[in-house]
């Protein structure tokens, strides 16, 4: 009986004791799994520092439009060209950012917001326009300050609308 009793017990240890040890198998798939979700955490983190680089990038650029020679010049023809150029990109950013309308917090409110923008886009247009009409007239400088208002509330608004996007 007493014999019967130690093996029980000698079995019992070395069970548990096989049970508590994992095997190298085991402990390489853990290895392996933690190594796997730290590559893809490194991965999430490279992906978000890009697209917040991507977006300094493009709100830098848009702030540079106010010191740029096309702005500042009083040279009506290289003004134009800058102010033309300037607008068509608000135009082309305004219709990227209507495509990416599911990725705002508030889909709704992004797409008045969007809807805004392109408002105050075709009153640029306008404005644009006038500047042609009022060339060489005393009515110019009071035309040109408008379409830089206007300019300025669009990079504004751009902004914001960025921000309302998803990471």
């Amino acid at each position: 009986m007493k014999t019967l009793a130690m093996i029980t017990v000698l079995l019992t240890i070395t069970a548990l004791t096989a049970v508590a040890q994992e095997s190298p198998g085991e402990q390489i798939k853990q290895g392996a799994k933690e190594v796997g979700e730290a590559v893809k955490d490194a991965a999430k983190t490279v992906g978000k520092k890009t697209k917040e680089a991507a977006k300094t990038v493009g709100q830098k650029t848009k702030e540079l439009w106010r010191d740029t020679k096309a702005y500042a010049s009083t040279d009506r023809k290289t003004y134009r060209k800058g102010a033309r150029q300037k607008l068509n990109d608000l135009g082309e950013e305004i219709a990227e950012l209507k495509n990416r309308k599911s990725e705002a917090a508030d889909p709704q409110a992004f797409e008045s917001q969007l809807d805004t923008l392109s408002q105050q886009h075709a009153t640029a247009k306008e404005e644009f326009a006038k500047l042609k009409k009022t060339a060489g007239t005393k009515d110019y400088a009071d035309a040109r300050k408008e379409f830089d208002k206007t300019i300025g509330e669009m990079e504004d608004g751009l902004a914001q609308a960025r921000k309302q996007l998803h990471g």
